[in-house]
């Protein structure tokens, strides 16, 4: 995983998400590359200096204040979750919960996948998201562990729950946890299929 790489994602500026979505898109049709682990063939090699020259050039052209990424270091996940289930059980919403980190690069692109404008929409229409910093797999663990340990599938790892604290769906099997490969269509592909998961009795 190149800093670069995630720096984009973390700023948000549209151009050089542009940038950085056009130099994925061989990556993700070359086999011979298993990004971020070490390439193994010289081919890979060049795509890999390739991309991060052209996300090189991308910052370089715009540099603003960094983000500090979609997970807050110093939140209180058990008092977040609680306070979307609490809102959940008044409006009928379900409960995403996001398990990731702010250095997880497939965490950084499935947040900029949530804000997709086929899928902002309806995710904010059906839930209430939390997001879980891991940190370095050194925290909220018991928090994970509660809800099946999903994070040992991989991150992002995300969990269902109705009002009622219920799980109703979960990425245990690290369906999501290859975003960077993930599209919009999707993201709310699934999103869609857990809203239809919901237990009638939470429906409001």
């Amino acid at each position: 995983m190149t800093p670069e790489l995630i720096t984009v994602f973390q700023t948000g500026n549209p151009i050089a998400l542009a940038l950085a979505k056009a130099a994925l898109e061989p990556l993700k049709r070359a086999r011979s590359v298993d990004f971020p682990y070490p390439c193994r063939t010289m081919e890979a090699r060049m795509k890999r200096l390739a991309l991060t020259t052209l996300l090189t050039l991308a910052l370089g052209a715009y540099t603003p204040a960094r983000s500090q990424g979609p997970y807050d270091k110093r939140a209180d996940a058990h008092k977040d979750i609680q306070t979307a289930l609490t809102e959940a059980q008044a409006d009928g919403k379900l409960v995403l919960l996001d398990f990731g980190a702010n250095w997880c690069l497939d965490c950084i692109v499935l947040s900029h996948l949530y804000e997709d404008e086929t899928v902002r929409p309806f995710l904010d229409a059906n839930f209430h998201v939390v997001n879980i910093d891991v940190g370095n797999w050194d925290k909220n663990l018991d928090v994970s562990q509660r809800y099946g340990s999903p994070i040992d599938g991989g991150i992002p790892a995300l969990v269902i729950l109705a009002g009622s604290g219920e799980v109703v769906a979960s990425t245990k099997n690290g369906a999501l946890a290859d975003a960077r490969t993930a599209t919009a269509r999707e993201v709310l592909d699934y999103l869609k299929r857990w809203v239809a998961l919901k237990p009638t009795h939470a429906a409001h």
